[in-house]
């Protein structure tokens, strides 16, 4: 069973080795999460906003870090063995020069690239963007990827000792537009191409169950179309404070498009958030994903876990066509440009919806620590630790989970 990785963004090292040993005079500072400004009218006020303007000043360096270099990752992992990369974001309002303006909804593009001492690799370019004063929605994802995952096998009961170490190989292309018709709706297109090269046991690694079928008939093409819709009221749509989200998702998966299976593959999700006093964010999400059809690819069911949703599963230890998940999360400030969040999870697969059952739900809890790195769009670095049955994973990443 996969161990917890050690994920270490080094440039975080800079804050340590050019600013705490200034900082540990520095009380009370002003925090990027809510905003709250300091009250200079009473004792040692000139302190205060000498200390605050530091503070300001070297979260403006660390801002300029983080645009113009990438950061390097570290993780060790029994499947992987060591694992060196970089990743990268930039995040930015397209259409305005003032990027504190927030009625323009902002925009990302973000990179990862690592490989392993086992000759593993993955690369992975995605760009989020809203455009024409958020009248369009553009989303393209690129990934190249050669790279270990435990099977479990299908179903809501799958075991620990059932893992089963799979080599897969694919590269992968998301591209998403959606265009405005109303102040809230949006309509668009989805196209979906996923070309697994390689889906089977690791030689000489940990293997499967004897009565585990042939996983290389997974291989081969997927490509479908379909229709999203959604409803968009966030104030931030990368890290929200009030509003709502409601997204519908229908692709088609067949050969007329070039695919080798056939399949429905449906999503159906609601976020809402509120903020009730200014250091607490209050945020929900319910999670939906239904394949239909007798053709689908193990890797390709509805996947319960990761690094978004439910966790503290590793990603794929429960999968099925039929997959319903609910989380909620309370995000608060903590220190200057650092803030907290807790949260936790419910969820459950099933081969039809009539067979979901009370006894079948998963739990899922945790905790994170947030790092502001842009304060005109509000990203985050984000690491979380969640439980599932009482074992840990940890997640080191950009933005909110949702």
């Amino acid at each position: 069973m996969i161990k917890p990785g050690i994920f270490l963004f080094l440039s975080l090292f800079v804050i340590q080795t050019t600013g705490f040993s200034k900082m540990t005079e520095f009380i009370f500072p002003k925090s990027e999460f809510n905003m709250v400004e300091p009250d200079t009218t009473k004792g040692q006020a000139g302190d205060t906003t000498t200390t605050l303007g530091k503070l300001d000043h070297f979260n403006d360096v660390m801002e300029k870090i983080v645009v113009y270099s990438p950061l390097p990752v570290v993780s060790y992992s029994t499947e992987t063995d060591w694992l060196f990369g970089l990743t990268k974001i930039n995040a930015f309002r397209i259409g305005t020069k003032d990027q504190h303006d927030t009625t323009f909804q902002p925009s990302h593009i973000t990179a990862l690239a690592y490989l392993t001492l086992a000759k593993q690799y993955k690369v992975a370019l995605t760009a989020d963007l809203m455009f024409g004063h958020n009248k369009y929605q553009s989303f393209t994802e690129l990934l190249f990827i050669d790279f270990p995952n435990f099977y479990f096998g299908v179903g809501n009961d799958t075991k620990l000792n059932d893992e089963c170490l799979v080599e897969t190989e694919n590269f992968s292309l998301t591209q998403k537009f959606g265009y405005k018709l109303t102040k809230r709706w949006y309509i668009g297109l989805k196209y979906h191409y996923n070309n697994y090269f390689k889906v089977d046991t690791v030689p000489n690694g940990e293997q499967c169950n004897n009565k585990l079928p042939d996983l290389s008939v997974n291989e081969g093409t997927q490509s479908g179309m379909g229709i999203i819709i959604d409803r968009e009221t966030r104030d931030n749509r990368f890290n929200a404070r009030k509003g709502s989200y409601l997204y519908f998702e229908y692709l088609f998966y067949g050969k007329w498009i070039g695919s080798k299976f056939t399949y429905h593959s449906i999503i159906l999700e609601y976020r809402k958030y509120v903020t009730p006093v200014k250091w607490l964010t209050l945020a929900g999400q319910i999670y939906t994903e239904t394949k239909i059809g007798d053709n689908i690819p193990v890797q390709s069911l509805s996947l319960m876990g990761g690094d978004n949703r439910m966790r503290g599963i590793y990603i794929g230890r429960f999968r099925d066509k039929n997959m319903i998940e609910g989380q909620i999360e309370a995000r608060f400030p903590i220190y200057w440009i650092f803030g907290g969040v807790i949260f936790t999870g419910l969820g459950e697969v099933a081969p039809t919806i009539k067979a979901y059952t009370w006894q079948g739900i998963k739990w899922t809890y945790g905790a994170g620590l947030r790092m502001n790195v842009n304060k005109a769009t509000r990203t985050n670095i984000r690491f979380d630790v969640g439980f599932f049955e009482h074992t840990p994973l940890f997640f080191f990443t950009f933005s909110e989970a949702f």
